[in-house]
């Protein structure tokens, strides 16, 4: 046990496991919304985070675990709305292996929540990746929080490494079984297409969130596009029209509109530094959500990968297509973490909020997600400033025990 963890009661290390005990996390530095609290526990009993009180005011009851974090940050789980693989696994393979695969790698980054983002290809390959989506999700303690549909709805001029032979119009007949099954909660689609707008009010209609990606959208047409729905930009930057004094393009309408947020992919390829450092001024960290756009050869050395039906080559760590295009990233979450620090010289508690609360809130799922207030899941990671990830919790189970311990237990109360 201690080689691991020594906290972890022997049944909250399978996942699937009831957890019928209170734990009490003590000693850390415990996230509230906008700073880090010492001297308080963490109260968790059912999966849920139920209190926040100060240690010295905490009543231990018989059968209470008590966790000590050893000094180590207590923030939520980190939540990823836009990656489609890592760890050689892809959710186009359709496969609970594969999904599985994925999943253990994302918790091991402190990703407790993610969107399994599709690739524009045949609607047979789509049908089979969302079934394969919809099944995973129902286990228990699945990361997995929904799918995110990108294409194959794109503008074929702004296509970036999406398959160009696969690219359509929206069909109604099409899309509208996908959206019934209720679980698709973001969609990135370039309104402009012919059927573009009827698309969009159907999504809104089945409650799923839709962002304005690989798209040319023009300045005037964007305004209305924000105005009927639309509530959220795609990699900013990447895969879009881009900004003339005289043609400003739909990020110049969407930074108009403050309900808007946009993703970012924070490795510091895809958007240079001072670029993004100067988005986060001009929309602030509540509107900016870093996300990865992961692809499977993320956490794997370099060398040649499927992305889709295509071959990619990644080169020290980038991955472009044969014809030199960006193609997805190798970013992690927890590295987008530091990224956003570093980059944007953030301590962790300015920069935390675009990697829990504003993407969350960006689908509507917040504060269940990406909060430790009292009635959050308790989707808990144990964060060192320096090295990252030291433990992951989903639903208050330990998922992600670290190779070496910054959190012990006391004994049983």
């Amino acid at each position: 046990m201690d080689a691991i963890l020594s906290f972890a009661l022997a049944s909250m290390k399978i996942v699937g496991a009831v957890l019928l005990t209170r734990l009490l996390i003590e000693n850390g530095q415990i996230w509230q919304e906008d700073r880090f609290l010492r001297d308080h526990t963490l109260i968790v009993a059912d999966g849920v985070v139920r209190a926040l009180q100060p240690a010295d005011a905490v009543r231990a009851r018989p059968g209470d675990r008590r966790v000590d974090s050893r000094g180590a940050y207590v923030i939520p789980g980190l939540v990823d709305l836009h990656v489609h693989g890592s760890n050689d696994c892809d959710v186009m393979d359709a496969t609970a292996a594969s999904l599985s695969g994925l999943s253990a790698f994302l918790v091991r980054q402190g990703v407790t929540s993610y969107l399994g983002t599709t690739m524009t290809e045949s609607a047979e390959k789509i049908e089979a990746a969302l079934a394969a989506m919809r099944n995973f999700m129902e286990r228990p303690y699945s990361p997995l929080l929904g799918i995110h549909l990108e294409g194959p709805f794109l503008n074929r001029d702004f296509r970036g490494s999406q398959a160009e032979e696969h690219l359509r119009p929206p069909r109604r007949e099409e899309y509208l079984p996908w959206f019934a099954a209720g679980h698709i909660k973001l969609i990135t689609m370039a309104p402009e297409l012919p059927g573009g707008e009827e698309l969009m009010r159907d999504a809104c209609a089945h409650g799923v969130t839709v962002a304005i990606g690989h798209s040319g959208a023009s300045y005037a047409a964007a305004q209305g596009y924000f105005a009927r729905g639309a509530s959220q930009v795609t990699h900013t930057f990447n895969g879009m029209v881009g900004i003339h004094h005289r043609q400003p393009g739909f990020f110049v309408a969407a930074i108009e509109r403050p309900e808007t947020t946009f993703q970012v992919i924070a490795d510091g390829v895809h958007v240079h530094p001072a670029v993004l450092r100067m988005l986060l001024r001009l929309v602030g960290g509540e509107r900016l959500l870093a996300i990865t756009d992961a692809m499977r050869a993320a956490g794997l050395p370099d060398g040649r990968f499927a992305l889709g039906e295509r071959r990619v080559t990644v080169k020290d760590g980038v991955s472009r297509s044969d014809d030199g295009r960006l193609a997805g990233s190798t970013l992690t979450m927890d590295q987008a973490l530091k990224n956003l620090m570093r980059f944007c010289d953030l301590t962790l508690a300015e920069a935390l909020p675009m990697v829990t609360r504003a993407p969350a809130r960006a689908i509507g799922v917040y504060p269940r997600k990406g909060s430790l207030q009292a009635g959050a899941d308790a989707d808990i990671v144990f964060w060192d400033e320096e090295l990252g990830p030291r433990a992951t919790m989903i639903g208050g189970a330990l998922i992600e025990p670290a190779p070496d311990p910054c959190i012990a237990a006391t004994a049983d109360v």
